[in-house]
């Protein structure tokens, strides 16, 4: 027989919060550190009352839990998750693309009023120098261990 996982970070869970009407609501998250957490994203911090409640228990539990209508918590099954990358490094990498980019509409609208007497800039030629650049970036990521 082998023994139930019990719950801690890094486990994805299945819940039911059971209100006082009756009414039952499934959830599924993944319990993480707080630089991680995105409920959105199903990436709940260990932080919360509801990952506290749950934290140290296993699969086929029924809880006592209080908070707003909610009265319990059923665990329905905890499986172990992949690692998750930090939302603050997504934040990140989603803000340093935002500014590449802007970087990049700056260069082009230049290269589109900009004449002199030693010629003009090609703003096709920036957007394929900016891709190559990019292209070169993702695939040192890619080769890194």
């Amino acid at each position: 027989m082998s023994e139930k996982l019990v719950i801690a970070p890094g486990v994805r869970v299945e819940i039911e919060l059971l209100a006082r009407d009756k009414t039952r609501e499934k959830l599924t998250c993944v319990l993480v550190n707080d630089a991680a957490a995105d409920f959105a994203k199903g990436l709940l911090s260990v932080k919360t009352p509801l990952a506290q409640a749950i934290l140290g228990h296993a699969a086929g539990e029924t809880l006592a839990y209080t908070q707003g209508d909610i009265t319990q918590i059923k665990i329905l099954s905890a499986q172990s998750a992949p690692p998750i990358a930090d939302a603050d490094t997504s934040r990140e990498a989603a803000l340093r693309r935002a500014r590449d980019q802007a970087e990049l509409a700056g260069m082009v609208s230049f290269a589109l009023t900009f004449d002199s007497k030693w010629g003009a800039y090609d703003p096709e030629e920036i957007i394929k120098q900016y891709e190559a650049q990019q292209a070169q970036a993702d695939k040192s990521k890619g080769d890194a261990p």
